[in-house]
């Protein structure tokens, strides 16, 4: 059992996660589903919790048979809205703005105008080249172009082993990459949104793993594996 803690001040909306495994509570900004806190005090599973309905407190009760109290200050929670974003999905799914701020990141930012106006987005950035950058976004200085090349391939080499190790229940059946926007079908099976929309408007009514028809076509969201993956993709990408 739970209740979320809504803040006019933040505009934003808190809730808690319960881990019967490990015996922890964890925070959720449910705008932009990065993690908060992590409570770890109890020595059994953790039952219930609920927030104060106007003062940032929460309190949690365990099999261990005490209630804690917890307290949040604004400024841890300004702090924990503001990790790096652009971690949040795989450099190909970056979008313009996001090579916006990894350039500046990477004491680049003389390039952002040359990179914006050539629309240079995750995908793109993958893949350029030496020649690229000297004939096509004109970057005369051979030094620049080499440190340019030399962080690309960084982002490379975390791809290819973040890519590697993805659990199999975060990949999507038909695209077979991570998923970002889980749903479940009425199969019982979970897809990428936008993959099992395009599957259903094809006329398919079978499913994707099994090849028996569909019940139903209505997806569900399936937040409880997004949160995973998001949790997944912030220990796997600092």
């Amino acid at each position: 059992m739970w209740s979320g803690l809504p803040d006019q001040n933040l505009g934003c909306f808190f809730y808690p996660y319960l881990r019967s495994v490990d015996k922890s509570v964890i925070v959720y900004d449910t705008n932009t589903e990065n993690v908060l806190h992590t409570l770890t005090q109890h020595t059994r599973y953790v039952t219930t919790c609920a927030f104060a309905p106007n003062v940032l407190l929460l309190a949690t009760g365990s099999m261990d048979k005490t209630v804690n109290i917890w307290q949040f200050d604004m400024e841890t929670l300004f702090q924990a809205r503001s990790t790096e974003d652009q971690l949040k999905h795989f450099t190909e799914d970056w979008s313009e703005d996001d090579v916006s701020e990894w350039l500046c990141a990477q004491d680049l930012k003389d390039l952002v105008g040359i990179f914006k106006m050539n629309n240079i987005d995750g995908r793109e950035l993958l893949n350029l080249t030496k020649e690229s950058l000297a004939d096509d976004l004109k970057i005369e200085s051979l030094g620049l172009r080499s440190k340019v090349l030399r962080k690309i391939e960084e982002l490379r080499t975390k791809e290819k082993t973040l890519s590697s190790e993805i659990p199999d229940e975060f990949i999507c059946p038909i695209t077979r990459e991570l998923m970002q926007d889980p749903v479940i079908a009425s199969d019982g099976y979970s897809y990428e949104k936008e993959a099992m929309e395009n599957w259903i408007s094809k006329k398919k009514r079978t499913s994707p793993m099994t090849n028996l028809v569909l019940p139903s076509v209505v997806l569900t969201p399936n937040r409880t594996l997004k949160m995973a993956i998001n949790r997944w993709l912030e220990t796997h990408q600092k």
